[in-house]
C-alpha cells in the first residue's frame, strides 16, 4: 500500500475545522499503534479518503501545503437551552454555505448600486426600546395585519406569507432540514433552530426545517428581531426564565409582540383562557408561543408554561415535494432568482451558479424556465 506524505499543517487545520484534537482526528482511522505516523502525515490514499469522508473536507484539500483560505466563522453562539447539543460539522457546513451565498449576493448588490437597508440595526439592543415599539416598526414595514394572518389557512401558509414579505424588503430567508442538497446529512433541532446574519446590504436568516411548521414562524420572527437590532447569532429560541434580560429574551419578546399583539391577545385569552390549541390556531403560532405570551402577560405561572414547553418538542418531516419547489426555499427565493437570472444572462458562469445553489448546471436552466427567466 503506497504511503503519501500529507502536510501535518493540513491535518491540524482539518482537526480545527471540525472541532477535534489532532489525536481525535487520526483516531478516526483506528490502529492506535500507528497514530504517530498518521500525525506525521504518513497516510495511504484509502486512509486520506476516509478522513475526507469522515470530516466532510474535500479530498483535494489534504494535498495542499498550507490550509486554504476559508470564510471566518464569527457568528455568536447565543443558545441558552442547558441541554443543547454541541454545534456539529453539519451546522458549520450549513453556515459556511449561507455565508458563501451571502458574499455573492453582497457583490451582486454592489454592482447594482444598492443602498444599505434602513431597518438593519435600527434599534440598538443596549438602548432597550420597548419590545412593542420594535415589533410595531417590523409589522408596519412588512404590512402584517390581522386580516392577512386570518386569511392564512394554516401555519405553513402564514410562514410563507411572512417569509415572502421579509424577502420582499431585502432579507434573504433560507429554510432547510439538510446540509446543502445532501439528504443523508440532516440538521438537528437539538443543536439550533435558526440563525441570523446581520448585514447592511444583505441580511440573512436561516430556519432549521427539521423543526415543526408552527415553530418556524416564531423562529423567523425571532431572527428578524435580530436583524432589526443589528445582532448576528445562532439561536435555540429557549424558554427563558421570567425577568431575564438578555439579547435572546429581548428578541423573544419582540417576536411575541409581533405575532401575538397584546391588544389582540388579551381579549382572545379572556374569551378562551388556557385554550392553548384554539389560540394557537387563531394566531397561527405554536402552543408554546401562546404559553410564552400568556406568561409574559401574567396569565399563567412558570410551572404551567414549563408543562407546555415540555410537551411541545415535536419536529417536522423532511422538506418533501418537488425538488424544484424546494431549491428556492433552501437557497432563498430572492437569492435563487438573482443567481439564475445572472447565469442565464451570462454574467455568472453556469457552473458557478450551480455550485452556489448546490445543484447541477442543467438544474439551473430548468429553474430558469420554471421561474419564467428564459
Amino acid at each position: 500500500m503506497a504511503t503519501l506524505q500529507i502536510s501535518p499543517h493540513i491535518l491540524r487545520w482539518a482537526a480545527d475545522q471540525r472541532g477535534l484534537s489532532l489525536d481525535a482526528l487520526v483516531g478516526l482511522l483506528g490502529a492506535p499503534s500507528k497514530a504517530n505516523d498518521y500525525k506525521a502525515g504518513k497516510l495511504s490514499v484509502a486512509q486520506t479518503e476516509k478522513l475526507a469522508q469522515k470530516t466532510h473536507i474535500p479530498f483535494g484539500y489534504f494535498f495542499l501545503e498550507t490550509p486554504p483560505a476559508t470564510i471566518e466563522r464569527s457568528l455568536p453562539d447565543l443558545r441558552q437551552l442547558p441541554d443543547h447539543a454541541p454545534l456539529s460539522v453539519n451546522f458549520f457546513d450549513t453556515l459556511d454555505d449561507v455565508l458563501r451565498k451571502q458574499q455573492w449576493y453582497q457583490d451582486y448588490l454592489r454592482d447594482q448600486g444598492a443602498q444599505p437597508l434602513p431597518f438593519v440595526g435600527k434599534y440598538a439592543f443596549h438602548a432597550q426600546h420597548a419590545p412593542a415599539k420594535v415589533a410595531d416598526d417590523i409589522r408596519k414595514t412588512l404590512n402584517i395585519t390581522e386580516q392577512n394572518r386570518q386569511a392564512s389557512k394554516d401555519y405553513k401558509a402564514f410562514y410563507n406569507l411572512l417569509s415572502e414579505g421579509i424577502e420582499s424588503i431585502g432579507v434573504l430567508v433560507f429554510r432547510s432540514s439538510i446540509v446543502k442538497s445532501n439528504t443523508k446529512r440532516g440538521l438537528s433541532v437539538d443543536e439550533f433552530r435558526g440563525f441570523a446574519i446581520s448585514d447592511a446590504l444583505a441580511p440573512a436568516i436561516f430556519i432549521n426545517g427539521k423543526d415543526s411548521e408552527a415553530a418556524w414562524i416564531f423562529t423567523l420572527a425571532h431572527e428578524l428581531a435580530h436583524i432589526w437590532l443589528g445582532e448576528s447569532g445562532v439561536s435555540d429560541v429557549a424558554p427563558n426564565q421570567p425577568n431575564q434580560v438578555n439579547l435572546e429574551t429581548y428578541c423573544n419578546r419582540i417576536a411575541a409582540e409581533l405575532l401575538t399583539p397584546e391588544n389582540e391577545f388579551i381579549p382572545a385569552w379572556e374569551q378562551n383562557p388556557k385554550h392553548f390549541d384554539l389560540l394557537s390556531k387563531k394566531f397561527k403560532v405554536s402552543q408554546l408561543v401562546i404559553a410564552r405570551r400568556a406568561l409574559d402577560l401574567r396569565k399563567i405561572d412558570w410551572t404551567t408554561y414549563q408543562a407546555i414547553a415540555n410537551a411541545s418538542k415535536n419536529t417536522s418531516k423532511s422538506d418533501g415535494g418537488s425538488p424544484f419547489r424546494s431549491y428556492p426555499v433552501r437557497n432563498s427565493k430572492r437569492l435563487t432568482n438573482a443567481i439564475v437570472a445572472n447565469a442565464i444572462s451570462g454574467q455568472t458562469m453556469l457552473r458557478e451558479a450551480a455550485s452556489l445553489l448546490n445543484v447541477r448546471p442543467e438544474t439551473v436552466l430548468e429553474l430558469g424556465k420554471r421561474l419564467g427567466l428564459r
